[in-house]
């Protein structure tokens, strides 16, 4: 129905025996509703004012006679140049740039690793299992366990927390020696080996090509084509590990188009940056105006958007130049949302919506916004709908509008203010806002698994450490693996007992008196703890980084021994000559109060031109306060 608009300052009411509470001014807005008490609605309808002479004294006094005579935009002209996202960039600036490939999402591009870390037993087990079923639909099932002794799955897992689970081993002691491990398989079939490694009657060796054939098929592997020497292995990522450089550059197997099961990094860096635990990376396009640099640089893999971008007009991508002129006239639309008060005197609203019940507190500023903008600024906000190609940049050259007189109006760019715009990215040292519509390629929605890992960093103050604790690691066969479970406290080795009857001291002939209290250096905590200790950075002493340490589990008869993680998280790989593990420093400002939590899981999402991408990514979000490890010094217990 009809509706009027009042603004003014509301203010307590005083109490004769109440204290005001102080309140700051908010502002409201005030409804006023016709309402009938009869059946006929006539008369509300007519809208009768007793007095309309006064009501238009005071729209003068109010300066509502003051504005301009302007018609409402009836037709819009826009003038644009879209510029595709060409060049991709993993890491920091100093890192190595490749083409942008089509119908990827940016996040599978970003967040996908490589296959030394996205492989495991159990997908090896699965491709081994179809070329078995290939194998019977060719008629020559009798050498599948040929096959699986010559390519066979190990029964005993590599890693411990995978020989300690279970699951695992059950499931590796039943696959081992009955299914042919894939990844070696495939490795045997880009070499051309397969005859060789596997002796195959003549009979059946055309059986057997069509059963691999029809495999290469199902992996999604495309004929090789003529030129590649013997040997030159598939690039199919997390099956079989990339191929020998130099590699041959003409023909390329498999073609650039080739999207494989698992998306994983290729040649280029990743952009994970193990120590800052976040994606880095840059996109670039060139158009009239010059190469367009977009940096991420504190992507947390959660989800990626246009804020996430910053200007970097002092970077180079080497993009060369594409863009495409795009003139498209449309029809402006107001701007609005479910539930907007109209802004039609006889229109009718909807009836679900009661805006006298809308509450707004002193914060609830976005709320406020929403309630102004449909009671006064509704009929002076419309939309041009302009569609553009996803993976782009878009850079308004003109926007002419037409309104009811037949009046066109060239319309300006509105002013970044503060140094911030709307689907506009700032620039991280300039500050202002780029003067082009961004539309990064990324996925409408994905699905995600359960996480494979969990690493929580936090902070101990009692032991005035902070920690990074493997609540779950990834298994031989891809499982998650409990270690908070599966681990139990680091003990030292106990105490011999006390004999009974007491020794006896040889020199004074007394019982030995063995006290009930001993002592003890430090406490002990769980394998699954990884300290993080505080060092300050050469030549920089307040620059102070949380450098990983292995823990160092007591031995009874010799020194301690350092108990090595197996999170990928925590990148526990070997040293430089085999030695110990490479160094990790997470900066201090990294891991707050509330602490960090990393997880890795496979997601699943589609591209614009409807292909599917599975990749395993990680993703950093917060936690809730700090840990306490049980770490105490000095300490004196019960024997």
């Amino acid at each position: 129905m009809n509706h009027l608009e009042q603004d003014h300052r509301s203010t307590p009411a005083a109490l004769p025996d109440a204290t005001p509470e102080p309140s700051p001014s908010v502002t409201t807005w005030t409804r006023l509703e016709p309402r009938t008490r009869r059946g006929d609605l006539s008369p509300a309808l007519e809208a009768r004012t007793a007095d309309p002479l006064w009501l238009l004294a005071r729209q003068w006094q109010f300066g509502e006679f003051t504005g301009e005579d302007a018609g409402s935009p009836v037709l819009a002209r826009v003038h644009a140049e879209v510029t595709p996202f060409t060049r991709y960039r993993p890491g920091a600036a100093s890192g190595s740039t490749i083409g942008l490939p089509a119908h990827i999402p940016l996040e599978a591009l970003a967040e996908r690793e490589g296959a030394a870390t996205a492989d495991d037993l159990r997908l090896s087990v699965e491709t081994g299992q179809q070329f078995l079923r290939l194998l019977a639909e060719a008629g020559v099932g009798e050498l599948a366990s040929a096959f699986a002794r010559r390519y066979r799955i190990p029964a005993v897992p590599p890693d411990a927390p995978s020989a300690a689970d279970p699951a695992t081993v059950g499931y590796l002691r039943v696959v081992a020696g009955r299914v042919p491990h894939g990844d070696l398989l495939l490795r045997a079939c880009a070499a051309g080996s397969v005859h060789t490694d596997v002796p195959v009657p003549p009979a059946l060796a055309g059986a057997v090509g069509t059963a691999i054939a029809g495999w290469l098929a199902w992996l999604g592997v495309p004929p090789r084509p003529p030129g590649p020497p013997g040997g030159y292995l598939l690039q199919l990522p997390a099956v079989i590990s990339p191929g020998v450089d130099p590699r041959p550059a003409s023909p390329p197997w498999p073609p650039a188009d080739f999207h494989p099961l698992i998306s994983t990094a290729g040649l280029e860096d990743t952009a994970w940056q193990r120590e800052r635990m976040e994606y880095e990376f840059a996109v670039a396009a060139a158009g009239s105006a010059g190469e367009l640099v977009l940096a991420a640089r504190e992507y947390d893999g959660d989800r990626l958007d246009w804020y996430h971008f910053d200007h970097a007009p002092g970077d180079t991508l080497q993009a060369q130049p594409a863009s495409e002129e795009l003139v498209r006239v449309t029809l402006p639309i107001p701007v609005g949302y479910a539930g907007m008060p109209a802004t039609r005197f006889w229109e009718m609203e909807d009836s679900r919506i009661n805006l006298a019940q809308v509450g707004a507190g002193a914060a609830d500023l976005a709320r406020m916004f929403l309630i102004e903008y449909g009671l006064v600024y509704a009929n002076d906000h419309f939309i041009v709908p302009l569609e553009l190609p996803v993976g782009s940049a878009t850079r308004i050259r003109s926007l002419i509008v037409t309104d009811t007189f037949g009046t066109r109006t060239l319309v300006p760019a509105a002013p970044g203010g503060r140094g911030w715009a709307l689907f506009r990215p700032s620039g991280a040292v300039t500050g202002g806002p780029a003067d082009v519509l961004v539309l990064p390629a990324t996925a409408a929605a994905t699905l995600d698994s359960e996480p494979v890992e969990e690493v929580r960093f936090g902070r101990d103050e009692m032991a005035n450490l902070a920690w990074a604790i493997e609540r779950t690691v990834t298994g031989a066969t891809g499982r998650a693996i409990d270690r908070s479970a599966q681990v139990a406290r680091s003990a030292v080795p106990p105490r011999p007992p006390v004999p009974d009857p007491p020794p006896v001291d040889p020199v004074t002939g007394r019982p030995v008196t063995v006290p009930e209290l001993s002592y003890a250096f430090a406490t002990t905590v769980p394998e699954n703890w990884v300290p993080l200790i505080p060092t300050a950075m050469p030549g920089d002493p307040a620059a102070v980084r949380l450098r990983r340490v292995p823990m160092q589990q007591p031995t009874r008869d010799g020194p301690p021994v350092p108990v090595l993680g197996h999170s990928r998280v925590l990148d526990w790989q070997p040293g430089p000559g085999g030695t110990g593990v490479v160094e990790l420093a997470v900066p201090e400002e990294e891991i707050g109060r509330s602490g960090v939590r990393v997880l890795r899981r496979w997601q699943l999402a589609r591209g614009v031109d409807g292909s599917v991408h599975l990749w395993l990514g990680r993703s950093r979000h917060a936690t809730g306060g700090a840990v306490s490890s049980g770490l105490r010094y000095d300490a004196v217990e019960p024997r």
